[in-house]
């Protein structure tokens, strides 16, 4: 589709609406992006997937899994938003391949542990660098994609992520049943993340900040420079949108992060799986969190499209309900069979699924274009990463306490009827806030025009 080009306005013109930007290749740049991306979201996945073999071949304690991803996403609540600012202080690409080739090597690295001490180290390390790809990768799909595709684009994005982890899955559960497969599962990722960050070297070419915005495309580059310009002064505006505010504390009640990091050592403990036979569930939820990022991404944008001022937040609210009800039916309930866990596997799956879609274009509509790599690194790095890590740890400990039952009775479940309720809350700010960047861009526009 040819890119139309912008209405020349004139100083007497009243600020119109300028027509959309597509950006050329987009959709083959996000593809490059995604490697990367895939490669540093699922490394934990060896962890998570084989936790029970890695307790007991280094001998590790139960609470081990959940201190592990707690110190990782610690880290990536310092390193994400760090990230995120020498990525724009610099070169958003050079940041985001040095960052997953050294992922690559210390993933690698995680391999050779021999200790518990080792294995903290390693994968600490390691997390320092994957804080780099979320903010990064989250900000150049709203530069690529404008505000009528951002959900479908972000889906996409999640959804082959999903499929791709959740075809490794079962394949990772299988290196149970060789001696010291685990580290063969840390070498083998190691390697694909470091051919990952070539894919993104060689195959991607940054859009440029605010490239899919309209009135940004009119800018000249000294308005565009202006614009850029991070000041305490927007990032306090920043946080005075209350529907960003509501999205930070949404994103740090959000308990169904859990499944994926206990998911398997909850089936092995409780219901008397084989680590190889519990990793299968695996594959459905990924196919279920596939169905919802490419299925809600599509609705999601139509459903905006037809009611704009509250389309996204239902859809929000029904992924946090629906997750809840799932996953009390999913983990409370002795089933007898693998598959019908992995049928309920496949609901909570495609319930988170649907979040990437809807979440991401709801900050991205109420955030001027210059706050927005700060403020995924705020939703995703600092605050869903604040939530992982305390739920994890919190998890661990808890679960020699009182079970991991009861852990998943009240986190992914409970927990999350909770979440469901608050969202309640963006139908009122949601809005109004999306009235006052369009008012904001519409200056914007005006401003251009008289230059």
């Amino acid at each position: 589709m040819a890119q139309q080009a912008p209405h020349a306005a004139t100083p007497t013109d009243a600020p119109a609406t300028p027509p959309s930007v597509i950006v050329p290749k987009r959709w083959r740049r996000l593809a490059a992006v995604v490697a990367p991306l895939w490669a540093d979201n699922n490394e934990g996945s060896i962890l998570s997937t084989l936790a029970p073999v890695i307790i007991a071949a280094i001998s590790l304690p139960l609470a081990a899994v959940g201190v592990l991803t707690s110190i990782a996403k610690f880290i990536s609540i310092v390193f994400g938003p760090f990230w995120a600012f020498v990525a724009r202080k610099t070169n958003r690409k050079a940041t985001f391949v040095i960052t997953t080739a050294i992922t690559g090597v210390l993933t690698a690295l995680t391999g050779l542990a021999q200790n518990y001490a080792h294995i903290i180290l390693f994968y600490g390390l390691s997390a320092v660098f994957i804080a780099a790809a979320l903010p990064i990768v989250s900000e150049i799909t709203t530069d690529l994609f404008d505000e009528k595709s951002r959900g479908r684009a972000s889906g996409y994005t999640w959804g082959a992520i999903s499929l791709l982890g959740s075809i490794a899955g079962p394949l990772i559960g299988q290196l149970a049943n060789v001696h010291d497969g685990w580290r063969y599962g840390f070498f083998s990722w190691g390697g694909l993340t470091i051919v990952a960050s070539l894919v993104l070297l060689f195959c991607f070419t940054d859009p440029g900040l605010g490239a899919s915005e309209p009135t940004t495309a009119m800018m000249t580059v000294e308005q565009r420079a202006e614009n850029e310009r991070i000041t305490w002064a927007k990032v306090r505006r920043m946080f005075g949108i209350p529907t960003f505010t509501l999205m930070l504390v949404q994103r740090l009640i959000s308990g169904h992060l859990l499944i994926g990091s206990f998911g398997i050592l909850f089936l092995v403990q409780t219901y008397g799986f084989s680590t190889a036979v519990a990793a299968v569930v695996t594959l459905p939820f990924g196919l279920g969190y596939l169905v919802g990022t490419f299925g809600g991404g599509i609705v999601t944008d139509a459903l905006q499209r037809r009611f704009p001022r509250a389309g996204r937040i239902a859809v929000l609210q029904f992924a946090q309900l629906g997750f809840a009800v799932a996953s009390l039916i999913a983990t409370q309930f002795d089933w007898g069979t693998i598959w019908v866990f992995a049928g309920l596997w496949s609901v909570m799956g495609f319930m988170q699924g649907l979040n990437p879609g809807v979440n991401r274009p709801i900050v991205a509509s109420v955030v001027p274009p210059e706050l927005r790599g700060a403020a995924f690194a705020l939703m995703l790095s600092v605050f869903e990463g604040l939530a992982y890590a305390l739920f994890n740890l919190s998890a661990g400990f808890l679960a020699e306490a009182i079970g991991l039952k009861a852990v998943m009775f009240w986190i992914p479940g409970v927990l999350m009827l909770v979440n469901a309720a608050f969202v309640t809350l963006l139908y009122r700010t949601y809005p109004r806030d999306v009235d006052r960047l369009d008012a904001l861009l519409q200056a914007r526009t005006g401003s251009v025009a008289t230059h």
